[in-house]
């Protein structure tokens, strides 16, 4: 692919200064100059998972295949070499973690979904370390369902509290339901009921409307930010009987907004004016037009309505001091005020046109007192990556930059209008699509219907050019009438990486299709651009070359480092250092420290939940040292919706081994020391509750008892159920199994981190990663489990990152500390059975995604084969292969087969 050429560049400006009166070539060179080392030295990854669908059902496994790219190109990044994929649930909670490596770029994964999974919206979250010097809205984003797999119905729900002056804040209930045709469920009797903390609050019996949704009110300011209430709805499901959905209420505030921008940034009296809008609404609201006026001392300059995605523009002539304000009204009445920026009498006004063919064009007017014969330059740029610079002389009210689109990138592109010392004085964002970015993927099935159990060849073939011979892909067959209708929309690659990793927008933005002739969808988007602000400081830090600090670097591998120090915290050179893990193999290494007491353990290679030993001694051998281990803080969540604390899978923070067959592994290598119990002191501070990360159905803590799992790993037993033995009331062990003096000599269900575990599993638990046990024993807490709870619960919870082991009396060991880091996890191969084998036909087929293949590899001329067996079911199979080629044109390809009973 041709890229553009700086030396090219600069001899066209050279040319154009010397035709000029004035010259200032040196300071837009200065200005290129300054772009062409913030390119360098803040390169910009972005971050594209293809899943294997959008929508799940608890206890389905997710998969998904990364592609982290960099600059304008999206070319494989080689900057990091590992990557973060979280899912986190509706409350902004982390529910599990990925650390994976990158390798070219590439990276694969996923998530197995416990049974007990709350239903709702949950989100998928990807980047790296270095990407967290940026914006997080440059992180990629995914929002998915996951529904109740023993419910046939699909439930919408959203809680809204608006900013009111009335003393008793009231919130808005809404859930709405359908079935898996996306079909609304009106007039269906429901009893619904609300419970906070483990009691019931509500009870009502109700019926949907005419749309299937159910309505109602409760109090905001007796809610609980960190235990949010459960919405538990019996549904009137006919022949199927009563089908039971629980909803996590999780309370917002009312989002519903209008965002205006004028183009180029200001508005300019005297010349037409072009102002973007974008609606932002709450979860539920419908898509539709909403209408609006613009008014000035109480008279209607123009009315202007937004079409069914909230995206909408207008045109007026403003006037000099008069101030205008834009009306918005929604269909249910509430009407939204905002007032425009003042307009100016003295400056600029930018107006481009980015729906022509061949080319863009920029026009700038100036008011007269601007006309002065100065060099006014125009620059099109991408993460400081110049495509386009040009100027010319401002000695007329309008001048015109004609830009041609052939050598432009596809993508989001700043395009900004400069004046002779080099200040912004005009910008907006444009968006191209270049013909030469797509990579036209050809898939062809052997043919078009298939019986159960048959297998498909596909023959997949790419269409590349000279300068590319090899192109990662993944692929994703699924039978789409086991998805919800209202699932089957998905953002592909192109509108990622090209549109959304662009705009620092996290709301639903229109997904582009691979042709774009669709002018609709063009003009959308460019309403989009129109409406996204441009961060001056920007153009302020690249004028003076002072650019943000980096405070994350990139990762390149897995390491442990630190420092040593004394009781003084002064470092400690040439101490040394040793590390031990136990599993699932024994290593052992050392090193010692520098003249500035760091040491670091570098090209590790382990594994989530793995515990490390760490060791220090100094010179002379004593222990009388300090150990601090340098760890990488969490992934916040920064954005206004986005509350609660995340929580981690790593853990954090010192701790002891004292099973028995730790401390034989520590006096093996030499890892032991006396421990120090230090005076009684009283901490007055508000006691954590132990049970936060619990998969509870009643909330996490809400329980007849609840078991620290500090308390057990200090009183030094081997495993779980040995510490449990007489610690938990009208609970009996026998050979190890629980029993609830409630139940009739039938065990108690054990779930560990929402699986469900045989009565037989405590046995195989280390106490040491317990983080706390809750008993559920009456029949206010097991109900929620039905017939698996019938007999009793014991709810155990695995410690988490942010949960440090606490040391009672707080035990010391100088010079010696544990430390588990995140490692990588494991990647699972997806299973696909073999009919051709008999090993393989027993049992029913019910696969939803059918196929799964993330390391496509399509070579120039040589095309791939990919073969499967279809399921039982019969119905419509989609065939979505997402992927790139090493100049990083971007493909897409998406076809379909039927498979039908025989």
């Amino acid at each position: 692919m041709k890229r553009p050429s700086c030396l090219l560049l600069f001899v066209f400006l050279s040319f154009v200064a010397y035709a000029q009166k004035r010259d200032t070539t040196d300071a837009l060179q200065r200005m290129l100059k300054n772009l062409d080392t913030f390119q360098q030295k803040h390169p910009q990854e972005r971050v594209y998972l293809q899943t294997d669908r959008p929508y799940y059902e608890t206890g389905d496994d997710i998969w998904f295949k990364a592609y982290v790219t960099v600059s304008q190109f999206n070319l494989l990044s080689a900057i990091s070499k590992i990557m973060y994929v979280e899912l986190l649930n509706d409350q902004q909670e982390v529910v599990q973690s990925r650390r994976l490596p990158v390798i070219s770029g590439l990276s694969m994964g996923d998530f197995k979904l416990p049974e007990t999974l709350v239903e709702g919206r949950y989100h998928i979250r990807a980047y790296t370390n270095w990407m967290r010097n940026f914006d997080e809205g440059l992180f990629y984003h995914k929002t998915i369902t996951i529904n109740d797999k023993s419910s046939p119905i699909v439930s919408r729900s959203s809680f809204i509290y608006k900013n009111s002056s009335k003393k008793d804040k009231q919130v808005d209930g809404t859930v709405q339901l359908l079935d898996f045709n996306g079909k609304m469920l009106p007039n269906r009797p429901v009893i619904f009921e609300l419970k906070n903390k483990g009691k019931t609050i509500a009870k009502q019996q109700v019926a949907t409307d005419d749309i299937g949704r159910l309505r109602f009110q409760f109090p905001y300011e007796s809610r609980k930010k960190d235990q949010p209430d459960l919405l538990i709805l019996n549904i009137d499901g006919g022949n199927q009987g009563t089908l039971v959905k629980t909803i996590p209420v999780v309370i917002r505030p009312d989002k519903r907004a209008v965002h205006f921008h004028a183009e180029g940034g200001a508005l300019l009296a005297g010349v037409q004016n072009r102002v973007g809008f974008q609606v932002v609404r709450n979860v539920m609201d419908e898509e539709e037009e909403v209408q609006g006026q613009l008014e000035s001392s109480g008279q209607v300059v123009t009315k202007f309505k937004s079409d069914s995605a909230g995206l909408g523009s207008f045109d007026f002539i403003p006037e000099s001091n008069k101030e205008y304000t834009a009306f918005v009204r929604f269909a249910n009445g509430d009407t939204i005020r905002t007032p425009l920026p003042e307009v100016g009498k003295s400056g600029f006004h930018l107006a481009v046109n980015n729906l022509m063919e061949q080319g863009v064009a920029a026009q700038l007017s100036a008011s007269e007192d601007h006309i002065q014969q100065q060099q006014i330059a125009c620059i099109i740029q991408s993460q400081g990556m110049v495509f386009y610079a040009a100027k010319q002389s401002l000695n007329k009210p309008e001048i015109s930059f004609n830009i041609p689109k052939k050598d432009l990138p596809s993508g989001v592109l700043g395009l900004a209008i400069l004046d002779e010392q080099m200040n912004v004085i005009g910008s907006r964002k444009i968006f191209i699509l270049n013909p030469r970015d797509n990579l036209p993927l050809q898939v062809e099935p052997t043919q078009e219907s298939y019986g159960p159990r048959e297998q498909v060849t596909l023959n997949l073939r790419g269409v590349m050019p000279d300068t590319a011979d090899i192109g990662a892909f993944s692929a994703s067959v699924v039978n789409i009438d086991k998805i919800p209708k209202i699932s089957l929309t998905d953002n592909n690659i192109l509108s990622t990486l090209l549109l959304q990793t662009n705009t620092y927008n996290t709301i639903d933005q229109p997904m582009i299709p691979f042709d774009y002739q669709n002018k609709r969808i063009q003009q959308q988007i460019e309403i989009l651009m129109l409406a996204q602000p441009v961060d001056p400081r920007f153009w302020k830090e690249v004028k003076a070359g002072k650019f943000p600090e980096i405070a994350y670097k990139p990762e390149k591998e897995l390491r442990i480092s630190g420092i040593v120090t004394n009781n003084q915290d002064e470092p400690i050179a040439n101490a040394k250092v040793t590390i031990a893990s136990f599993k699932p193999t024994t290593t052992v290494l050392d090193t010692v420290t520098d003249t500035a007491g760091r040491f670091n353990f570098d090209k590790l290679l382990f594994y989530d939940q793995s515990d490390f030993l760490v060791q220090a001694r100094d010179a002379r051998g004593k222990k009388n040292v300090k150990v601090k281990l340098d760890e990488v803080p969490s992934q916040a969540i920064s954005q206004e919706d986005k509350e609660g604390e995340v929580k981690v899978t790593a853990k954090e923070g010192t701790s002891n081994q004292n099973s028995e067959k730790s401390l034989s592994e520590i006096q093996q290598y030499g890892f032991s020391g006396k421990s120090i119990v230090l005076e009684e002191v009283e901490v007055n501070a508000k006691k954590e509750n132990p049970a936060k990360h619990s998969a509870n159905l009643n909330g996490a803590g809400n329980a007849d008892q609840v078991i620290s799992g500090d308390e057990l790993y200090f009183n030094g037993c081997p495993t779980l159920d040995v510490c449990l033995q007489g610690r938990l009331v009208g609970v009996r062990f026998v050979n190890g199994i629980p029993y609830s003096t409630r139940s009739m000599n039938r065990p108690m269900q054990i779930i560990l981190d929402g699986m469900y575990m045989d009565p037989s599993a405590l046995n195989i638990i280390n106490p040491f990663d317990v983080a706390s046990i809750e008993v559920l024993r009456t029949v206010g807490n097991t109900a929620i489990y039905g017939m698996w709870g019938s007999n009793g619960v014991l709810v155990i919870t695995t410690r988490r990152g942010d949960q440090p082991r606490r040391f009672g009396p707080e035990l010391y060991t100088p010079g010696l500390t544990t430390f588990s880091p995140q490692g990588f996890y494991e990647i699972r191969s997806f299973e696909s059975p073999d009919y051709s084998s008999t090993q393989d036909t027993e049992g029913i087929d019910h696969r939803t995604t059918v196929y799964w293949q993330p390391d496509v590899v399509l070579q120039k001329d040589h095309p791939a084969s990919l073969s499967f067996y279809t399921a039982d079911q019969p119905g419509i199979y989609r065939i979505e292969i997402e992927g790139l080629d090493v100049n990083g044109r971007l493909a897409k390809s998406t076809s379909y087969i039927r498979v039908e009973e025989k």
